[in-house]
């Protein structure tokens, strides 16, 4: 059975969901070979890639998500993590407030930030953040 981009995305995501992030990248690679601009592949590949510490490859493809889809904002987070994760917080900053300019309810954009702000000792701005965060995920339960 021939499976379409969209369906190599599906399962990949599930496997990044389980922790299994080598299985999840065959699916996404797989899913880029047959669609080369998906911004979610490429999304979905730089989250696999943080998630193996492969931070600066990751921002490679996080790159590549927002140039196909600007408004992607779960690419823009991603970016804002790998950078993050590289030691550079403040570089981040800026990835995460353009996620949650464009989606305001994205709560795991708003914990992101609230890292990044801590990691700079900024704490009462990581505390609104993440006040933010638990608002946001109370609403949808």
């Amino acid at each position: 059975m021939k499976m379409s981009a969209d369906e190599m995305i599906n399962r990949g995501r599930i496997h990044l969901e389980l922790g299994k992030n080598e299985d999840a990248l065959t699916y996404i690679n797989r899913a880029i070979e047959l669609a080369p601009e998906n911004a979610v592949a490429w999304a979905a590949k730089g989250i696999a890639l943080v998630n193996l510490g492969k931070n600066q490859e990751a921002l490679d493809c996080f790159d590549k998500a927002i140039s196909f889809e600007a408004t992607l904002a779960f690419a823009w987070e991603g970016k804002g993590i790998a950078l993050t994760k590289l030691n550079r917080a403040e570089a981040a900053i800026p990835f995460f407030e353009m996620a949650l300019h464009i989606d305001p309810s994205f709560s795991r954009a708003w914990r992101s930030l609230a890292f990044a702000l801590e990691t700079l000792g900024r704490r009462e701005g990581a505390r609104k953040c993440l006040n933010k965060a638990d608002e946001l995920d109370a609403e949808k339960t």
